[in-house]
């Protein structure tokens, strides 16, 4: 977008700049943000924006950027091109520089990628200059200095320089204690002149000292002066401090070098660090001002909500408005009275899309467009030339001439107040060519006048539209609001009354306008009364939808804390459910031990009754509900029984139920399928099996089969090594459970051999269990006692 110097500094697009520096923290950063310019490459803005939005959510995500300020090096990296030796201090300030750059470097390639692409593309062209850098930092110490491990010479020449030193003041200090010599002495203290030390001795002394004058105070009753018996030691510390900063001055060509040969990998990552630290000042800006990306593109502008940058910077009361003009239409018309808002509507619109095309947030609300334009001028204000002879209007009329000339579809021109510094008839007659010859051009214009002929292009020319400043007679201020497709009424007349003019100078004044123009402005009265009642409406309906959004937000919460009650419902009456399972497994298990002992018909009275009252505690802690019911009958699903699985509508045999998972797999025609218990209803239940209880559990030691030999498979075979004891025993009674109710004939139980404490367990509990028939060892060819063979009833 090409914006012109004036244009630019009439809309206030400098100190957008300013507070966009401002907001900088390295001084790449805030060169970068003053050299911000509006584009009309969409592709640019988008990328632009979505760097924004992606360092956003970063930021969101409490991902902080190690950015942090460097000296600007462009200088010193400039000398070392040139083979210039660069000075201790500029060489620590390309290490750091080298160093948080590659930090940023390393940030943008780890969480921008997280973010997008976008952001990373910032990183393509940089490099990783850690390394170097920290080499480069480590040579000096907090002071700045070379340390003397920059190079093996240094520490040498350096010790021997401060030994040259120090026997020099040790000398000194003799010497003033001589009291020949302190009697020619001003002080009593050693300095330094020339690099020589030195003692202050009176210029009018009357006792010898020899010796070489090297300074003299201002008053010139001191002189400095080098003792003769010192000249030779002092001659001794010039050469070893020569040589000191002769090699401290090789080992600072030698990193200047280095930094020569890197010198342009060192700019591309000052670039991406400039270019990173404006994105944080964008975003900081943005915060300020409560701004957000609108969308750019096609024809006319949307903006809701809208305000103006400046004043939000400047902490001022602000009247956010909904500004609009309709892709059809080309020019908007604004009217009202003065100091209503009318031109800093203007300079609202001219600053968004200035703002919006730079890659900048916007303050507008959400639903915001605005046109992607190639040219923006403004004519704002006093444009009077003195120099050249032009008068105020002349000097407007110039402007726009030169609009004129260049305008076109991609041109938002802004006029405030056209043609007013004339006669009104015939500055009417020229707006309206003028803004005629714009919509001609398709440019798109924004006009703020008091002319009542403007008001009317918008009922005679579709591509006009109107819009007016809100003005309260009662208080007699302007309410700064903006009214969309409503022209503003001239206030004058009305002003003029509550100012105390008398009344028959009113009616004498409104008897010599126009009728259709007193018809005009008793309409626009009437819209006016019609147009607050509305906005008071608006308000009170805002208002409501509020309370409307809150009532129905309460209801939503309440609902899902209901969810999440009934979620925590189900899931304790499935524990407490599994839990009764689990002990009447218990009752029935004890009821059979208490039958393979004592195997009497009186003892199988007692346990009918057991288990008879067992089942009615069941039926009692269930509940007479329905869900209860459920409940019931699907602790009672066995293999075999016939149901429905509600969720599907179809029925099916029980081939197996894992009670512990709350699950049970259905069989129907060739397909099998697992569901939870809950979707499950009992439809058929499948026969009791007659079986002969033998009451007895045998062991057999002998490694050979004591009935037919037993036929082994995976769905016989359970394998507990390197199972924990009681980890081993629940899979065990599950195991040996779901091979009872399927009837099966034997179950093979792999432990192994380990320290025996597995395999003990495993046989005791065989033993002790209602499922065996007998059990043994396995044959060599079987496992040997590995294995326990267990031949069910």
């Amino acid at each position: 977008m090409q914006v012109d110097e004036i244009t630019a500094t009439q809309l206030g697009w400098d100190e957008i700049l300013t507070a966009l520096a401002e907001e900088a923290i390295s001084p790449q950063g805030l060169k970068l943000c003053r050299e911000l310019k509006p584009s009309n490459d969409l592709t640019q803005i988008r990328t632009a924006q979505q760097r924004c939005e992606q360092l956003q959510r970063l930021l969101n995500d409490g991902h902080n950027p190690p950015l942090e300020s460097i000296e600007d090096i462009d200088s010193a990296l400039t000398r070392a091109s040139k083979q210039g030796v660069l000075s201790a201090e500029n060489v620590r300030l390309v290490g750091k520089a080298m160093l948080v750059t590659s930090r940023i470097r390393k940030f943008l390639l780890n969480e921008g990628h997280q973010a997008g692409g976008s952001l990373t593309e910032l990183a393509r062209d940089t490099h990783d200059l850690s390394g170097p850098g920290r080499d480069l930092l480590q040579a000096f110490n907090d002071n700045g200095e070379l340390r003397d491990s920059a190079n093996p010479e240094l520490g040498p020449l350096r010790k021997t320089a401060r030994a040259i030193a120090d026997r020099i003041r040790v000398r000194l200090e003799r010497l003033m204690r001589k009291p020949r010599v302190a009697a020619c002495l001003t002080d009593t203290y050693i300095t330094e002149r020339s690099d020589r030390y030195v003692l202050p001795v009176r210029a009018d002394t009357h006792e010898p000292f020899s010796g070489i004058v090297h300074d003299t105070s201002q008053s010139g009753a001191t002189l400095f002066i080098e003792p003769a018996e010192l000249v030779e030691e002092g001659n001794r510390l010039k050469i070893a401090q020569a040589s000191v900063a002769d090699l401290e001055h090789r080992i600072l060509a030698e990193y200047s070098r280095e930094i020569s040969d890197l010198a342009a990998d060192l700019r591309d990552n000052v670039a991406c660090l400039a270019e990173f630290d404006r994105l944080l000042a964008i975003l900081s800006l943005a915060k300020k001002i409560g701004g957000r990306f609108i969308e750019i593109g096609g024809s006319g502008f949307l903006l809701e909500q809208a305000r103006h940058p400046l004043m939000l910077l400047a902490n001022e009361p602000v009247v956010a408005n909904h500004i609009r003009l309709l892709a059809q239409q080309g020019c908007l018309v604004i009217t009202g009275p003065n100091a209503g808002g009318k031109t800093v509507t203007l300079k609202t619109i001219g600053l968004i899309a200035i703002m919006a095309q730079a890659g900048l947030p916007v303050p507008a609300g959400e639903g915001s467009r605005i046109g992607l334009f190639g040219e923006l001028h403004a004519v704002i204000g006093d444009a009077q030339d003195i120099r050249q002879g032009l008068s105020t209007f002349s000097a407007h009329i110039r402007n726009i001439s030169q609009i004129l000339k260049t305008a076109g579809p991609d041109t938002l021109v802004l006029l405030d107040e056209i043609a007013a510094d004339t006669d009104p008839r015939h500055g009417a007659a020229l707006a309206g060519s003028i803004l005629t010859a714009l919509a001609d051009l398709s440019a798109t214009t924004v006009v703020t006048t008091h002319f009542e002929e403007l008001k009317q292009l918008a009922y005679q020319d579709e591509r006009f539209a109107n819009a007016s400043v809100g003005f309260d007679l009662n208080s007699m201020e302007p309410t700064y609001s903006l009214h969309p497709d409503l022209p503003g009424r001239s206030l004058t007349l009305d002003m003029a009354r509550r100012l105390g003019v008398p009344e028959p100078v009113l009616v004498q004044a409104a008897e010599q306008l126009d009728c259709s123009e007193r018809k005009i402005d008793g309409m626009l009265a009437s819209l006016n009364e019609e147009l607050q009642a509305v906005a008071q409406l608006r308000q009170e309906l805002n208002l409501r939808t509020q309370a409307a959004d809150k009532l129905a937000y309460e209801h939503a919460k309440a609902a899902a804390d209901l969810s999440d009650q009934k979620l925590q419902l189900l899931t304790e009456g499935r524990l407490d459910a599994l839990s009764e399972i689990k002990q009447a497994r218990r009752e029935v298990a004890g009821v059979i031990e208490t039958l393979r002992q004592n195997p009497s018909m009186k003892t199988a009275v007692a346990a009918s009754q057991r288990l008879k009252q067992t089942e009615e505690c069941i039926r009692a802690q269930a509940g007479p509900t329905s869900a209860a019911g459920d409940c019931e009958s699907i602790t009672s699903l066995n293999p075999g029984d016939l149901v429905l699985i509600t969720t599907l509508d179809k029925k099916g045999r029980v081939s197996a139920i894992d009670h512990r998972a709350g699950m049970i797999s259905v069989r129907f025609g060739t397909m099998r399928t697992r569901v939870p218990l809950e979707q499950v209803k009992l439809v058929e239940a499948k026969p009791p099996l007659k079986k002969k209880v033998n009451f007895k559990t045998e062991y057999s030691d002998a490694a050979k089969p004591a009935n037919p030999v037993e036929v082994r498979s995976p769905a016989n075979t359970l394998d507990l090594r390197g199972e924990r004891v009681d980890q081993a025993l629940d899979q065990l009674d599950k195991f040996l459970d779901d091979l009872f109710k399927v009837e099966a004939d034997s179950a093979f139980v792999i432990h192994g051999h380990g320290t025996g404490a597995l395999k003990a367990a495993v046989r005791q509990y065989l033993k002790d269990s209602p499922y065996p028939r007998h059990f043994r060892s396995g044959a060599p060819e079987e496992g040997g006692d590995g294995i326990t063979i267990v031949r069910l009833k």
